[in-house]
């Protein structure tokens, strides 16, 4: 999908790149509150938000992601920044250093602690606009809406890992390729000019008789606002 796992895709924050609560709440509850909403279905504000968004490029993205294992939790923040240049900023924060990642035309920079390092390998911010993070709520098509006070609501519920896939990038897939027991809800908000504004995933998942619980949640701001990312001076 969008942002929603980049930051647990991979602990280094690297998967930032490719592309920031409510109480957790079960299938049943989602359904329910869809069903008691307002009119608009969640087929329709995908529609009007892919309509009125498709070609819109930047954007700045908060996301906050806990993951939790028995006694033990590691949380990373994340503030990834599109402006409507070709380039990006991705800003990592994993509770013991903060490592700022830039890609512009190819290249790829890695600032912390004051420094800057090239990378020998370069990196594409293909599919990373504004236009195509909408884009990837498309299977929310299946969810259930309700209206809010500031907008609209989808809820779509993650009941096996099939479901799932089309939310997370490749490392993370792969990271979860055996588990048995798969289970979690993506809440996103649309405001009432059907702009994507933020994201919840609550996801459960067990293997034998470890469990992992991940809470992701994601705000966007500056949409369409971004001209250009302000650089080290080094760069």
């Amino acid at each position: 999908m969008m942002l929603l796992l980049a930051a647990c895709g991979n602990e280094d924050g690297d998967s930032g790149i490719q592309d920031d609560g409510t109480p957790e709440s079960t299938g049943e509850e989602a359904q329910s509150d869809g069903e008691d909403g307002g009119s608009m279905e969640a087929s329709d504000i995908i529609g009007e938000a892919s309509s009125a968004w498709g070609d819109t490029v930047s954007y700045e993205a908060r996301q906050t992601s806990t993951i939790s294992s028995g006694d033990s939790q590691y949380v990373v923040r994340t503030i990834t920044t599109r402006s409507e240049q070709n380039e990006i900023k991705v800003e990592v924060d994993d509770g013991e250093e903060i490592k700022t990642h830039y890609i512009f035309e190819g290249d790829h920079f890695i600032y912390q602690g004051g420094t800057i390092e090239a990378q020998d390998t370069p990196r594409e911010i293909e599919d990373s606009r504004y236009g195509d993070l909408v884009s990837r709520l498309e299977p929310l098509r299946e969810g259930t809406a309700s209206e809010q006070e500031s907008g609209y609501e989808v809820r779509y519920t993650i009941d096996e890992k099939e479901d799932a896939v089309p939310f997370f990038n490749e490392e993370m897939t792969s990271a979860l390729e055996n588990v048995d027991t798969f289970n979690g809800l993506v809440t996103v908000q649309f405001n009432e000019e059907y702009q994507y504004t933020g994201a919840k995933l609550t996801l459960t998942v067990g293997s034998g008789e470890e469990e992992m619980n991940i809470i992701s949640n994601i705000t966007m701001d500056r949409i369409g606002q971004v001209e250009m990312i302000e650089k080290p001076k080094e760069m």
